[in-house]
């Protein structure tokens, strides 16, 4: 058994930066989640709750492009005789690959090429392998950002990996302690969160697992009782497997008879000790996965065969070669589910995944729930629940171990927040969690700000023209900055501009347009300007909104950044000013104009002022940030070819031409990206 770092060379697409703008996050905490009526009251307990839109302290990573080449990507490889399991800590620590040694086969689906997609909290999101989602509901903040990696050894002298961070936003600490034993068939983790805060934090995990997809992949579980999206109510019902309504008299245990992106979520029952979940194929391979009680749901998804589906899994990858199914495991009833971590808590799991030949006449054919006993008989042979339970005890045992030899480094974030702690005398780290120390010289850090405040007590000076490099919104560090600048010194720009988004971030709106008011009396800068702005079309006051940003332009010719500029003629075009839009766009240098968020975005201007040229080379194009699901380029496309409609017939347009041209102008491939068929 070996543990050790290596290189994985893929044609790809790189992440090349990061959005500097905050995106603040949903004034409604909670969502609106519907479901129709056959939910029990205990299903519906915390549905939506804590659920609404967060994104801060991080940023967005909307920087990437369709355009593949070669990319040389750092691995840490953990191996015995029987498996091999390649790690990307630069990307979350995604499970890349699990290789069955003795076939050479991949146990997983692992994507030949690494090719980014707008799916993530924060944008950019790859597919394939198997992906940790921690703190919020999506594909996790940390998802395309490096972890912490180390090699330690268990009691029999054995080597194990570990990824551990610091999640930001929740501020809480967790690691992955990844084992394979000698003669292993099954890679063995066991996760640890712990939050030693002294209040309760909203808490999320979901183990996402792609394996491929066939034409008979099948799906089984602990139970046949799911939770399935009702597309009737854009919500959520329960049924009973093999058949749901959503595709009556179909049995949708096999993924590929769905017609459209779908998912369902195995409502596992409380008495169950260890949960689990397999995949078995036409020619007798089980993909399982078996876990400790903590980890009690299951999901399965699919993209269906619906043609918006199969563009995804073309769109992720390469054409025929990105066909995937995800199986997942989590702590709630659905991902809309929320739940509470309480203060002073730690959690803890253990999850085992393998794949072995089963009889593939008893779980492939017409009756599910015999073959899903079948299969569940077949994991029971594998991994026995009781063998499962003293596993998870041994390893939670070795989890306390302190990390040992580094692998890779991640982030500063876990050891900027060890060296508050040690500063302000509040404490140590949780046991076994150790983060490098900070370079205080590193200028140029995400952290050099924060790491300056801490041991100067003030922000470093900045100028107006230079990006922000970080947020932060932790209650600690938004009391520190407050204390700072309530002295006689009153604080810089630079430290108005961050208090005003901690305080904006925490519901105190009033407070942070003062700051920011307060950041401009001291030094005008665009960022304090786009941030009132934001302020004020979130409350729809665009009038406010637009005079802010009209004050921003006058600092510069350009905007510095294309963020600055997509928003801004977003906002042109919400105010019907379509003629502002489009001269504002015109203006700016070719590689803002050429940004994929900008030519979607200004495509309305452009429809409206029968800018011709530029909307049939709009339809041409392939862009990378198209969101999951999303309308707008399709709107463009009807209503385009509506607004010609009208024109041949000699009719004033309306919606008629709309529902007219939905049936003979079908949307080209290149920018169908719909999953459920509108």
């Amino acid at each position: 058994m070996a543990v050790y770092p290596s290189m994985l060379q893929l044609d790809g697409a790189p992440i090349e930066g990061n959005n500097p703008l905050p995106m603040f996050m949903s004034r409604n905490r909670n969502r609106e989640t519907n479901d129709n009526g056959t939910l029990t009251e205990r299903q519906r307990e915390k549905l939506g709750y804590e659920t609404g839109e967060r994104y801060l302290p991080y940023r967005m990573q909307d920087r990437y492009s369709r355009k593949l080449q070669p990319m040389n990507i750092e691995t840490i490889v953990l191996e015995n005789e029987k498996l091999r399991a390649t790690f990307l800590p630069r990307y979350g620590g995604r499970l890349y690959s699990l290789v069955d040694k003795e076939t050479n086969r991949d146990i997983l689906y692992a994507n030949p090429v690494f090719r980014p997609g707008n799916l993530a909290i924060l944008n950019a999101w790859f597919s394939g392998g198997i992906e940790w989602n921690i703190g919020q509901v999506g594909h996790t903040f940390g998802t395309c950002s490096p972890m912490h990696a180390a090699k330690l050894a268990d009691a029999n002298g054995h080597e194990f990996l570990r990824l551990f961070d610091y999640e930001r936003c929740k501020n809480v600490f967790w690691q992955m302690d990844f084992h394979l034993p000698p003669g292993s068939e099954q890679l063995q983790l066991h996760v640890r969160i712990v939050n030693d805060n002294d209040v309760s934090v909203p808490m999320y995990w979901w183990t996402n697992i792609a394996v491929p997809e066939t034409s008979q992949a099948r799906v089984f579980s602990e139970t046949d009782e799911v939770i399935y999206i009702d597309h009737g109510v854009k919500g959520f019902g329960l049924g009973t497997l093999p058949q749901l309504p959503t595709v009556p008299g179909v049995d949708v245990s096999y993924p590929m008879n769905f017609p459209f992106s779908n998912e369902y979520f195995f409502q596992t029952p409380e008495t169950a000790k260890a949960p689990w979940e397999a995949v078995v194929y036409e020619d007798g391979r089980m993909f399982y996965e078996r876990s400790s009680s903590l980890l009690r749901y299951r999901k399965m998804f699919c993209w269906g065969h619906h043609a918006g589906g199969r563009r995804w899994c073309d769109f992720l990858s390469r054409p025929g070669e990105g066909n995937y199914i995800e199986i997942q495991g989590g702590f709630a009833p659905t991902q809309m589910h929320g739940m509470d971590m309480p203060p002073d808590t730690e959690w803890s799991f253990t999850q085992v995944f393998g794949m072995s030949d089963v009889a593939a006449d008893r779980a492939i054919g017409p009756d599910w729930h015999p073959a899903n006993g079948y299969v569940r008989d077949q994991v029971e042979l594998r991994i026995p629940q009781e063998e499962l339970l003293r596993l998870h005890e041994t390893l939670a045992e070795e989890s306390l171990k302190p990390p040992g030899e580094t692998l890779f480094a991640g982030s500063g974030w876990g050891s900027l927040e060890q060296a508050r702690r040690e500063r302000q005398g509040r404490g140590s780290l949780p046991q076994g969690f150790v983060f490098p120390p900070l370079d205080p010289e590193d200028a140029d850090a995400e952290y050099a700000d924060w790491l300056r405040l801490l041991a100067d007590g003030r922000m470093p000076e900045r100028t107006p023209e230079e990006q922000p490099r970080s947020w932060m919104v932790q209650d600690e560090w938004l009391t520190l900055l407050s204390d700072i600048v309530s002295t006689v010194r009153h604080g810089s720009w630079n430290e108005h501009l961050h208090l005003g988004v901690m305080l904006y971030e925490h519901g105190r709106e009033e407070e942070a347009i003062e700051a920011w008011r307060t950041s401009l009396s001291l030094q005008p800068s665009i960022w304090a300007y786009r941030n009132l702005a934001e302020a004020m079309r979130r409350d729809g006051k665009l009038a406010e909104a637009l005079a802010y940003w009209d004050e921003a332009l006058s600092l510069t010719p350009i905007f510095p950044d294309q963020a600055l500029s997509e928003e801004y003629i977003r906002l042109l075009i919400e105010a019907e000013r379509y003629q502002d839009a489009w001269s504002f766009y015109k203006s700016l240098p070719g590689k803002q104009q050429s940004a994929d968020r900008i030519q979607i975005i200004v495509g309305a201007a452009a429809l409206e002022l029968g800018e011709e040229a530029f909307i049939n080379r709009l339809f041409l194009q392939e862009f990378a940030v198209i969101r999951e699901g999303e309308l707008l380029i399709i709107d463009l496309w009807y209503g385009y070819h509506a607004r010609k409609l009208a024109k041949e017939l000699g009719e004033p347009f309306g919606e008629q031409h709309i529902e007219e041209v939905k049936l003979s102008f079908p949307p080209p491939n290149n920018i169908d990206f719909r999953i459920v068929g509108e």
